[in-house]
């Protein structure tokens, strides 16, 4: 299938038949991400059902990932080729978008996920600015660190691909949690809309 990217207007092949990953795992080892995986989920240590959980690029086979963030927000009516040609459509920015989620090993179910956007810019010397978005935990594996885990990772992340700055947007119950994970709050987010998922 041909693809668009939206960012750098280029146009690439991306075969339909063919396993993708978001973005290079290759990246997370040299990031030593399994290493930080391991450090913020240590509130399962001495539970005897401790899941085993891998951290992950998203992938091209990864449709149930939408059941997921269905626990963030309204996702809608997705099929299956849908995601594939947004996901083609993401794989033919490289360096752009980096959906990092977590997997449970025995039930091969993505239990956590984000994404961090990365927008280059002119200023700052063409520097890039990074966004996290789309932060969901499982309701049932809440509370043990994955969150945090999850920031944490995009931002070293952000950071490895030359981000000058990455921001967030969260409800206010969410701030003191980011502000513990190193962000500070500062100015107001404006926004329009154009769907009618923000009206009551």
């Amino acid at each position: 299938m041909l693809v668009k990217c939206y960012n750098c207007s280029q146009t690439r092949f991306i075969s339909d038949q063919v396993f993708m990953e978001l973005f290079n795992k290759s990246l997370l080892e040299d990031l030593a991400i399994d290493d930080l995986l391991n450090c913020s989920t240590q509130k399962f240590d001495g539970d005897s059902s401790k899941p085993v959980l891998r951290a992950r690029p998203l992938n091209s086979n990864d449709y149930g990932y939408l059941d997921l963030l269905i626990q963030l927000t309204k996702v809608g009516s997705v099929g299956r080729y849908d995601f594939e040609k947004t996901f083609s459509r993401m794989v033919a920015c490289p360096e752009t978008y980096f959906i990092l989620v977590i997997e449970d090993e025995t039930s091969k179910l993505i239990v956590a996920g984000a994404t961090l956007f990365v927008e280059q810019k002119f200023i700052h010397e063409c520097s890039k600015r990074g966004h996290i978005e789309d932060v969901v935990v499982d309701s049932a594996y809440r509370g043990n660190g994955l969150g945090r885990f999850l920031i944490e990772a995009l931002v070293r992340i952000g950071k490895h691909v030359g981000c000058y700055k990455i921001t967030l947007d969260c409800h206010d119950d969410k701030v003191a949690f980011y502000k513990k994970i190193g962000f500070g709050l500062m100015n107001n987010m404006m926004y329009v809309r154009f769907d009618d998922h923000g009206k009551s």
